[in-house]
């Protein structure tokens, strides 16, 4: 079971990356960066279920805090740079 969610988790993360990479604006790519702390906190859960080690899901949580505030943050300055015409 936990084999596909490998695989999804694998082919998500190329695919997000290739957006990170492609896509223009920093509003988009702010959901790319977003994407990827959840790949990481799936990729704790993952782990926890393959293991039974209880520690990844402390440190899925702790993924879950730093990218839900790195996401508030950066949505800030974007939309104090909107204000002034520097975002693009």
């Amino acid at each position: 079971m936990t084999i596909w969610a490998e695989i999804l988790l694998g082919v998500t993360l190329l695919l997000v990356l290739e957006a990170f990479r492609r896509l223009p604006g920093s509003a988009n790519r702010l959901v790319a960066v977003d994407i990827l702390g959840a790949c990481a906190l799936a990729a704790c859960v993952i782990a926890a279920a393959r293991t039974g080690n209880t520690a990844f899901l402390d440190v899925a949580l702790g993924f879950a805090l730093v990218a839900f505030f790195g996401t508030v943050c950066w949505a800030s300055a974007l939309r104090a740079g909107a204000g002034r015409g520097d975002a693009p």
